[in-house]
């Protein structure tokens, strides 16, 4: 994978586990990740002083920050960014990153990948991307759905296809099981996590802008947008 040495710190508070980490273009210099009963705004900013530590960095070295934008919890998704918005407040890039597309870069294996994140029973957030062995492109947007409706992106795909995220087997069970063009990721590639966000936001520096330009992509309505619909609607 070819990217630009630029130095890089992510965040991820989208799912259970807290993460931070940094990378110098491709080279991991840092990471920390770990499941805390205590909610991610306690714990993110100790989260990242430890990692600029262990990379033997402060923030002035960081030249771009990035956060997992969603789909993901509201909460953990807010949180993140805004800490990275306090990150960067003295003028340095920022870019959001689809939690699926971090995903995909985690996992890294050549063929259509789909990485997705359960919603509801039957309902799942997930994308497609293809993975040419060097580069990653989407294949279709990030969208909330049916299940049944990742089954339809892979019907036809001629080469192998990849699950990915912790309703990996799941999905394969219900929907794949015969199918053996059809792989899942080892689970400690299907993890949301910072590094992935790295990866893909060196991949996507050149669309990075200011603190004020980072927004969460919940691909749904929140609990008091659906509130605030249904009154309208009243």
């Amino acid at each position: 994978m070819t990217l630009p040495e630029i130095t890089v710190l992510g965040i991820d508070t989208s799912g259970k586990y807290a993460s931070c980490a940094v990378y110098r273009g491709p080279k991991l210099l840092a990471e920390t990740s770990f499941f805390t009963k205590l909610t991610h705004s306690q714990v993110i900013l100790p989260t990242v002083e430890r990692t600029l530590s262990d990379a033997s960095l402060t923030l002035s070295d960081i030249e771009l920050f990035a956060a997992a934008a969603g789909p993901g919890s509201y909460t953990g998704l807010r949180i993140g960014i805004a800490a990275v918005k306090g990150l960067c407040a003295l003028g340095k890039p920022c870019i959001g990153i689809s939690t699926l597309e971090a995903m995909a870069y985690n996992a890294f294996r050549e063929g259509l990948m789909l990485p997705s994140i359960y919603a509801r029973p039957g309902v799942s957030y997930f994308g497609a991307y293809l993975c040419d062995g060097e580069n990653i492109t989407p294949f279709s947007p990030d969208k909330v759905g049916a299940e049944s409706e990742i089954k339809a992106l892979a019907d036809g795909y001629p080469g192998e296809v990849i699950l990915v995220g912790e309703s990996a087997e799941k999905i394969k069970s219900d929907l794949f099981y015969d199918d053996k063009n059809v792989k899942i990721a080892p689970p400690n590639q299907s993890a949301m996590n910072a590094g992935g966000v790295c990866l893909a936001a060196l991949n996507r520096y050149k669309e990075a802008g200011t603190a004020d330009s980072l927004r969460a992509k919940y691909l749904q309505n929140t609990m008091a947008e659906k509130l605030k619909d249904r009154e309208g609607k009243g």
